[in-house]
């Protein structure tokens, strides 16, 4: 009898134990279809693993592409449009050469008073209907005179106005053109008496010399103009002496004529 009673309590006792381990692990058979499906979607690789982004943009159907877009292609889409932008910016604004305004003048060494050639340019301006620039930031004992030597090799400088002894030193660089040849005959004919003479560069008989220039050496030419009785002028100028000269290599040679005759009326 006791081994019997033992018997059946170890046979209750395994019997409890694997009820137990059932409820712990449920079998699939209790499963249903939904929860199935839902155990098979998260045990499968998803659909375009180890795919790039374009094939799987390529793939998805026409609904779910904006939304994909937009998470993935937008902000570098986005950027790449700006750096295109900004490259074609920058290309077309170094490459495309810039609007010459119609007159460019050089003032030299406060030979306008401060404030004058603004004045001056904003009149001219008005009066031809186009953009000038009278320009009197050219200090020679600063670097006014590198400046305006760079400006006139790169052909940005139509006129010169400067005291005579800074007009006497830049005609001898060869900066500027004959008025006599420059200017038509009427209007020479008319300010002839203006006109004066300074030996420019001419460097055809140097020496070896290494520190001989053909700076002045020129044949005397009536290369300015002085400004003292010219009318226009005298509106915004002191009584100090001054000339103007014609840049030997300007493009709008008429422009510079026009102004000359403007500065005389």
């Amino acid at each position: 009898m006791g081994a019997a009673a033992a018997g059946d309590a170890a046979g209750t006792y395994d019997e409890r134990m694997g009820a137990m381990a059932a409820d712990r692990h449920p079998s699939d058979d209790r499963l249903t279809e939904s929860q199935r499906a839902a155990v098979d979607s998260l045990t499968q690789a998803p659909q375009y693993a180890g795919k790039s982004k374009l094939y799987v943009f390529a793939k998805l159907p026409m609904r779910q592409k904006a939304a994909y877009f937009r998470e993935h292609f937008l902000i570098p889409c986005a950027a790449a449009v700006i750096v295109i932008a900004l490259c074609a910016f920058v290309i077309v604004r170094f490459v495309s050469p810039r609007e010459r305004p119609a007159l460019y003048a050089a003032v030299v060494d406060s030979t306008l008073p401060l404030g004058e050639s603004a004045k001056l340019q904003e009149q001219y301006a008005e009066m031809l209907g186009q953009d000038v620039i009278i320009d009197d930031y050219f200090d020679t004992k600063k670097d006014g005179l590198s400046k305006l030597q760079t400006m006139i090799s790169s052909e940005q400088i139509d006129v010169v106005i400067a005291p005579p002894s800074v007009f006497r030193e830049l005609a001898g660089y060869g900066y500027f053109t004959n008025l006599k040849s420059t200017l038509p005959a009427d209007e020479y004919g008319d300010l002839h008496a203006y006109a004066e003479d300074f030996h420019g560069f001419d460097d055809s008989a140097l020496s070896d010399d290494v520190d001989d220039s053909g700076s002045g050496k020129g044949k005397a030419e009536p290369y300015g103009l002085k400004l003292d009785d010219a009318k226009r002028w005298h509106e915004f100028a002191t009584d100090d002496a001054a000339l103007i000269g014609v840049v030997a290599n300007t493009r709008q040679t008429g422009n510079a004529q026009r102004f000359i005759a403007y500065l005389y009326r």
